[in-house]
């Protein structure tokens, strides 16, 4: 079945569950994607059923992004992008797509393939019973293969951390990897801007009291290009945003 379609009756065991919703929008924020983005566009085009949309905001990339997604464009109708003008950054991308998009379901990915696009259906499936589906690199039957060790360790310890400073029953409050009820994550006011926007939105959905449900992930490297993420530059922005979230996660009665 194709990632968007709808099915009706039991599910047989062992087969996966039928999506039930009529829409579904795949978000990928882009910045410099040039030597991977024409792979993942058709690896997520071939997958998408009727009813459902891939839209990649390119977040003001200057190589050859734009011309491949504007050629991509021509050839797959399932294709809408969204430009910033200059680079935002991730956060920015990631609040220009949820009010873009059409679907009744957002599942946001990174456009770098190392998110496996199979898990993508079971995203899908499981927001019919909660608000939102984390693939989680944190629970049994996840983790990460490939990622360098410093980016793999700092995940692993600062995730911890978080999960205490937050009351967090989430494993992994900073995943990427993610499907939402369109009309959970929408009404979500966003002040983060990069990566740190993933823990923010995580928090805010939790003191929100949305529902959150994880399925195991596998992280993989990225298939090509350079990763934009730069640990030291991470340090004031998530400095910020978790001043800003604490008391809202601590003066919420769990």
């Amino acid at each position: 079945m194709d990632i968007g379609e709808t099915t009706s009756g039991a599910a047989t065991p062992g087969a996966p569950l039928a999506a039930s919703v009529t829409t579904l929008t795949v978000l990928a924020p882009a910045y410099n994607e040039a030597e991977v983005i024409e792979r993942f566009v058709r690896g997520v085009a071939a997958r998408l059923g009727d009813g459902a949309e891939l839209l990649v905001v390119d977040d003001g990339s200057v190589d050859e992004t734009g011309a491949i997604l504007d050629r991509l464009r021509e050839h797959l109708p399932q294709l809408r992008v969204v430009t910033h003008p200059h680079n935002q950054g991730m956060g920015a991308a990631l609040v220009t797509g949820f009010q873009a998009a059409r679907g009744s379901v957002i599942v946001t990915v990174d456009a770098d393939l190392s998110h496996p696009l199979d898990l993508v259906d079971e995203l899908v499936r499981r927001t019919d019973e909660v608000d939102a589906v984390f693939a989680s690199r944190f629970v049994p039957g996840g983790g990460m293969d490939g990622v360098p060790r410093l980016r793999a360790a700092l995940s692993v310890v600062g995730n911890l951390v978080l999960r205490v400073l937050f009351r967090a029953p989430v494993r992994d409050l900073t995943t990427g990897m993610r499907a939402y009820r369109a009309d959970a994550v929408r009404p979500l006011r966003l002040a983060g801007r990069g990566f740190e926007t993933q823990l923010e939105i995580s928090v805010r959905l939790l003191a929100a009291g949305k529902a959150i449900y994880e399925v195991p992930l596998v992280l993989r490297t990225r298939a090509g290009g350079r990763s934009k993420m730069r640990y030291i530059a991470l340090v004031p922005p998530y400095a910020r945003v978790i001043r800003v979230l604490l008391p809202l996660r601590w003066g919420r009665r769990s």
